[in-house]
Parts: C-alpha cells; structure tokens; sequence
C-alpha cells in the first residue's frame, strides 16, 4: 500500500461487514417474546454493538419481577444465542453495501485486516466460514471475538488485541464502525475510525469521521477522511 494508508484495517462484523443487524432483531424480539415482554427497534439501537451480557443485563431490566426471577442470565443468553444460530443458518447473510468490495481489494495491496466483533465465537464462526466461501479465502489475518477478550467493546483491548496480533500499532491502523459502542473502543484503543451511520446515530462521537456507507469508498480515501477529521 502507498505510504499514506492504513498499516491495517481493523472491521466490525455485524451491521458493519454483514447486514446482520436484521436477524438479531428477530432473535431478540423471539427471546423477550418467550419471556412476555416486547421488544423493538429503539431496544436493538439502545443494544447496539454488545456485548452480550449487556444485552442480556437489558433485556431482563424489561421484565416484570416474576419473570426476572423465573428468567436467570444464563437462560436469557443460552436462549438468545440459540435463537441467534437459527436466524443465522437459515439464509445467506448479505455484505452491507460496498463492503466485500472493499474488503476484497485489499488482497492485491497485501493489506493486512482483522475481523473484531463483540459476537461470541460460537456466532462468528458460521459468518466467517460464509465470507471465505463467498471470496473464495479468508481475507482476515486475526478474529477477535467477544467471549475471548478480557474485556469486550467499549473497552478498547479487542482493537489493541488485533492491532498487536498483526504486528501494527493502533495508531497506524484504520478501524470501521457502525455502533457507539465499537466506535468509543476503536478511540480509546488510539485508531484512526470510521463510523457508518446507519442505525444508531453517531454525530456526538466527534473523533470519528462518518459515512452513511462504505459503497464507493477505498482504503486510501477512508484513511484520507478519517486522518483529516
């Protein structure tokens, strides 16, 4: 790559790399429903990002005393996560716009990327293995997955974890966002972000440079924006 790229590029998976946002609304909405509570759009965008147990945390701040006494944490995340797998073996996961473009011209710069998600390994997995099918190989050199970090997004170790696993510093790398949680992990962690807008508004995260989408964009003109914000 020209001198004035990215020594990395750092991605988020879901609503970033893959329109999955869509199917975690279904699984969500599936959980609270076994659970007799309602969920809905401003839930998911309030959620946005993970992890987790903090999904969980918020999903069971919603019911009613009875239930949250019947409805422990581990049953709430056991049956999400379940519902979650279903939704995504069901049908092929669709790139967000512009993004397996992006993704794929990185092979010819030997521009190296790190797939860094909130997700849990067991999530991840099937998703990955559909990227690889769909290039044709696996274009990330490191996978960093929520239930493997110390601490997960906000906290800025699984942007540090990648960065430090390909040999670049956090610094020289160009991280990609779509919630406020990934993007204040991919500041704190010190890297140069883009963050797509497109669910969760975005305007108060001033150190991020945003785009409505990756469709139309290259390496060298995110990190020209995001080195110039």
């Amino acid at each position: 790559m020209p001198p004035d790229s990215p020594s990395a590029v750092l991605f988020d998976m879901d609503g970033t790399l893959l329109d999955s946002e869509p199917l975690w609304l279904i699984a969500e909405t599936n959980t609270m429903q076994v659970m007799g509570c309602d969920w809905d759009q401003n839930d998911q965008e309030h959620c946005l990002g993970g992890p987790v147990v903090r999904v969980v945390a918020y999903m069971r701040s919603k019911l009613s005393t009875t239930a949250a006494d019947k409805f422990d944490s581990a049953w709430v995340e056991a049956y999400l996560m379940a519902q979650v797998l279903e939704q995504y073996g069901r049908c092929y996961i669709p790139w967000m716009p512009g993004a397996r473009d992006l993704v794929a011209s990185a092979r010819a710069f030997d521009l190296p990327l790190a797939l860094v998600t909130n997700s849990p390994r067991s999530i991840v997995e099937g998703a990955h293995r559909g990227i690889i099918a769909d290039l044709g190989y696996d274009p990330f050199g490191v996978v960093v997955v929520g239930d493997e970090v110390g601490q997960p997004k906000p906290h800025p170790e699984p942007f540090q974890t990648a960065a430090s696993r390909l040999g670049a510093t956090p610094s020289d790398c160009l991280a990609v966002e779509d919630s406020p949680t990934g993007v204040l992990a991919a500041i704190s962690a010190g890297c140069h972000v883009i963050a797509i807008e497109h669910l969760a508004p975005l305007a108060e995260l001033a150190a991020a440079s945003r785009v409505k989408s990756l469709a139309g964009h290259s390496f060298e003109s995110l990190w020209k924006l995001a080195t110039t914000n």
